[in-house]
């Protein structure tokens, strides 16, 4: 049975994705889904496809994929709410839609017609469009031809009412300009890097009566947090590697299983940027040959150079595409070519070199890999017998006199990583271990075993001074360098504003000419430039880090020149940066206040039966 969610509906906006446009075309999806019949909801008069729902949510899951370079259970996804994105994606989608309607907004067939024969999915060998091809494909997605066009027609709709809202947004001068002047603006200066090597004098000794002062001021520095006492067993498999024996045999077999990994074909660094025409494509090139950059008609598009990273690829990966963008010797801008997805640039970030690696050269590693193997495998089968012994009433110690489990003790807490608790699970266990709790047999994150057993709990507690006397002194040196630069730097300070040249004084100077906020100045301390570019010409300040003090004088202040090609630069980027930020504040006003007046009803139970395919 439905449920209906009503018209408030702001659960689902707060999901919504307010500041991208979702203006492509909906892709293929990865295989039919009951027929393409079966709905999950209604928006206002507009229906949600389980097929569409099923589409979105797999290719949401897979963009997370590729940001995180890591592979996303279904159970995964839901705990970090992707299912919920991409229903309140659809829904999102299906509000516009529903409100184009009621406006009695639509496109017609020569866009839609326009929008499939450039799409580049149905075109046959001689380059033009197969409608054969065009009626198989779609048969084989469980779509009819009507089905998808209507989606087309949706798709550009959608664009329509999209544009209408934002479309002509530009940053007001004002605002950019005075982000500008801020942004562009240099500051040329002198300074000084001093240290204890720069202190005339060396420090003394520090007297007991010093390091006892300095330990009494700081005592949450030398109190130790509350500690476990833990008796632990453990084994690993690097523990027994030496002991595995690995025949030759078995060596060649996994070369030759992964030959792949070990003959590797020329790969390169690539970002690609399509195009719904090549028309398109080819003015963007234009703009970038006469001076522009890719980056800002990537920018223009409304994406950042993430969304267009294809990471590193063969020439096969490619398609295509992969003779032209293999082609350049060096670091490129090629195309536009034709892609499966449209026109597209690219552009060659870096050239990794075809890769051979000889069974010799890979056998070390192949045998360590083996061995490491076949020891958590023996490891694996005595966990039965491990287990046994415990449930039998066999103490830790009995363990390790009759196995190969070594036994340890352990002051633990957090930040401890020695032994056992260099792994995760050892520490989780450590933390949630209790006096009533028995021993268990738990797997390391490499193979291993371990079981711990808590022994007691020692409270928080201040270490005596000849414990941690070390570090007593070297705190009291930092105190006391400071101290004495800052004596140095108030000495020198006014022969320095007087005009008198900082190496003259024995200082190491650097100048520094055309500096802005977004520099970056190596060696000096933290809030440098900050304080910078609060200073007045002729103004000195000493600015304090660790162990370390900087004496700067500011020489000059100079405007941003709008002339200057950086800054021209920095306001194109502000010009659309502020643009983008004002249409997608206005997109989401406009998006919540579609969906706040429109009827959403869901069924949770067909939601919940595609969830149940994708486990």
């Amino acid at each position: 049975m439905a449920k209906t969610v009503g018209k408030k509906a702001r659960g689902l906006g707060a999901w919504i994705i307010m500041g991208l446009l979702f203006v492509g075309l909906i892709g293929f999806s990865a295989g039919s889904f009951g027929g393409g019949g079966q709905t999950i909801g209604t928006v206002g008069e507009k229906r949600i496809s389980a097929q569409a729902y099923f589409d979105v949510l797999q290719n949401t899951i897979r963009g997370f994929e590729r940001q995180t370079g890591q592979g996303l259970s279904f159970p995964q996804a839901q705990q970090i709410g992707l299912q919920q994105q991409a229903l309140s994606q659809l829904v999102n989608q299906r509000a516009l839609d529903n409100e184009a309607a009621r406006q009695g907004l639509s496109v017609g067939d020569a866009q839609v017609r326009d929008q499939i024969l450039n799409s580049g999915f149905f075109t046959g060998l001689d380059g033009q469009f197969d409608r054969l091809l065009y009626a198989d494909l779609l048969s084989r997605q469980g779509m009819t031809e009507e089905t998808y066009e209507t989606t087309i027609r949706e798709d550009l709709t959608r664009q329509l009412l999209q544009l209408a809202v934002i479309g002509g947004i530009a940053a007001p001068a004002t605002f950019s300009e005075t982000l500008v002047s801020f942004a562009a603006e240099e500051r040329d200066f002198s300074w000084a890097l001093l240290d204890q090597n720069d202190l005339i004098t060396p420090l003394p000794e520090p007297t007991v009566a010093e390091l006892t002062a300095e330990y009494a001021a700081n005592p949450d520095a030398y109190t130790l947090p509350e500690t476990k006492e833990i008796t632990y067993v453990w084994l690993t498999p690097a523990m027994i590697i030496d002991d595995v024996d690995v025949d030759e045999t078995a060596l060649r077999a996994l070369y030759d299983e992964r030959a792949s990994e070990f003959s590797q074909p020329e790969r390169r660094l690539v970002e690609r940027l399509v195009f719904s025409n090549q028309t398109r494509a080819e003015e963007a090139r234009a703009r970038i040959d006469a001076g522009g950059s890719f980056e800002e008609e990537v920018a223009a598009r409304g994406l950042d150079l993430s969304a267009v990273d294809l990471g590193d690829v063969s020439a096969g990966d490619l398609g295509a595409a992969g003779d032209a963008v293999f082609a350049p010797d060096d670091l490129a801008m090629v195309g536009p070519v034709n892609t499966s997805l449209g026109p597209a640039l690219f552009r060659i970030n870096g050239i990794l070199p075809a890769l051979e690696t000889s069974f010799e050269d890979a056998r070390d590693g192949l045998q360590d890999e083996l061995a490491l193997d076949r020891a958590a495998r023996i490891i694996a089968d005595q966990v039965e017998f491990l287990e046994n012994e415990l449930a039998g009433g066999a103490t830790l110690e009995e363990l390790a006199d009759i196995s190969e489990l070594e036994l340890g003790t352990l002051q633990w807490f957090a930040g401890v990583d020695e032994g056992p608790a260099a792994y995760a699970a050892f520490q989780d266990a450590g933390e949630q271990v209790s006096i009533a709790d028995f021993p268990e047999i738990a797997e390391l994150e490499d193979g291993g075993i371990f079981a711990l057993r808590l022994e007691g709990v020692v409270e928080p507690r201040l270490q005596e001074l000849a414990d941690v006397q070390d570090e007593v002194r070297r705190a009291w040196e930092l105190t006391a360098t400071t101290e004495a630069l800052s004596d140095l730097t108030a000495r020198l300070s006014p022969q320095i504003a007087a005009g008198m040249d900082m190496a003259t004084l024995g200082l190491t100077a650097s100048i520094e000419e055309g500096i802005t906020r977004g520099s970056f100045i190596p060696g000096a301390p933290d809030g440098f430039l900050e304080a910078v570019f609060e200073m007045m010409p002729g103004e000195i300040r000493i600015i304090e880090g660790t162990g370390v003090l900087a004496m700067v004088r500011l020489d000059a202040i100079s405007e941003a020149d709008p002339s200057a090609p950086d800054t021209a630069a920095i306001a194109a980027r502000f010009d659309i940066e502020i643009a983008q930020s004002y249409a997608q504040d206005l997109y989401a006003v406009y998006a919540q206040g579609i969906l706040d007046q429109t009827t959403i009803s869901l069924d949770q139970g067909q939601i919940n039966g595609i969830h149940a395919q994708m486990q």
